[in-house]
């Protein structure tokens, strides 16, 4: 992550051997405004840990870490929209709970979630992430199945929904990612796990974890879900191919879908296994008309501000977008 310069010159380094990081993530994330994602890699670093025998810093730092891990999580108190829920201050994932406390972190989700959910119906949730929408999506909803494959966010989403009993009972996850057949499956970083970026396509990094892969068939028997409404997709370029193996299942049952894409993962995929002369905005097209054809039978497709946008306006995202396919009007 890179901070803005008036951050770095406000808050500076403790004069501390080790921690030094984390402390200083915790004070500065209080005063992260807006958060953007940068389109290209700015630099790589490659380090080694030193471990001097006999450090009684280093043996004071690992004491208090052991401890923290110890102790019950400290909770943050989030207010959106009426709703009112708790998570876990964890200073790596801390700026996503003040954006939203703000009104600064995706408020048009909000909006969508608000015209589409109803305690009548359930939702999935592809790509549930720490839980911000799936948090939100049950005081909304019947039933919220949060699919989350990252190992480190799903261990913060449980935290966080056992810091609201209230409505833990209205929310299944499920450790996995949804995928063409259920088995292992391979899941890349791109920064590190846990950090919302994680993707079933490499994009700039090559390293990755094996996780669990569920089918869409195989969900809906596991958990008997019923009454589904509304898909929320997230998964960070891997809707490309997981849309047309859900075909069959949005033909069927047809709930509003609310689809991100990632044009710019999609490339960046493209750059990084196959020769950089490849026409990667080509293979883009393809895929993207592919994924449109197999949701041609909903009748409306709208963009996160309500309007309706023909396939055109799809067709043209470059890096990332949003879109809702529906048949209800909005």
């Amino acid at each position: 992550m890179c901070y803005a310069k008036r951050i770095a010159i406000q808050e500076k380094f403790s004069n501390v051997n080790y921690g030094e990081d984390d402390e200083w993530a915790a004070r500065a994330s209080e005063l992260i405004k807006n958060q953007i994602k940068i389109s290209r890699v700015l630099y790589y670093y490659d380090y080694l840990l030193k471990r001097p025998k006999n450090n009684p810093l280093l043996r004071n730092w690992e004491n208090q870490l052991m401890q923290r891990s110890l102790e019950e999580p400290s909770a943050i108190n989030i207010s959106k929209n009426n709703i009112n829920f708790s998570v876990t201050s964890n200073p790596m994932t801390k700026w996503i709970w003040n954006e939203m406390h703000q009104n600064n972190w995706e408020e048009e989700t909000f909006k969508i979630f608000d015209r589409f959910l109803n305690t009548e119906h359930s939702y999935i949730d592809v790509g549930a992430w720490i839980g911000p929408t799936v948090l939100y999506g049950a005081h909304k909803a019947k039933h919220v199945y949060g699919i989350e494959p990252d190992p480190i966010a799903f261990k913060e989403l449980i935290t966080n929904l056992n810091l609201n009993p209230s409505i833990a009972s209205k929310v299944t996850c499920i450790n996995a990612a949804l995928a063409e057949k259920s088995g292992d499956i391979n899941l890349y970083m791109r920064h590190h796990f846990g950090d919302s970026t994680s993707s079933l396509i490499p994009t700039i990094s090559n390293n990755y974890c094996q996780v669990k892969a569920i089918t869409i068939d195989d969900l809906i028997t596991k958990n008997n879900i019923k009454e589904v409404n509304f898909i929320k997709m997230d998964i960070e370029g891997g809707e490309y191919s997981l849309v047309p193996f859900l075909h069959e299942f949005l033909k069927t049952q047809k709930p509003t879908l609310y689809l991100s894409l990632h044009p710019g993962f999609f490339n960046e995929n493209v750059n990084l296994i196959s020769n950089k002369s490849d026409d990667s905005s080509g293979q883009l097209n393809i895929q993207t008309e592919k994924l449109l054809d197999n949701l041609q039978f909903y009748k409306y497709i709208y963009n996160t501000s309500g309007n309706l946008v023909d396939k055109d306006a799809v067709l043209r995202v470059t890096y990332t977008g949003e879109f809702i396919f529906t048949n209800e009007c909005w």
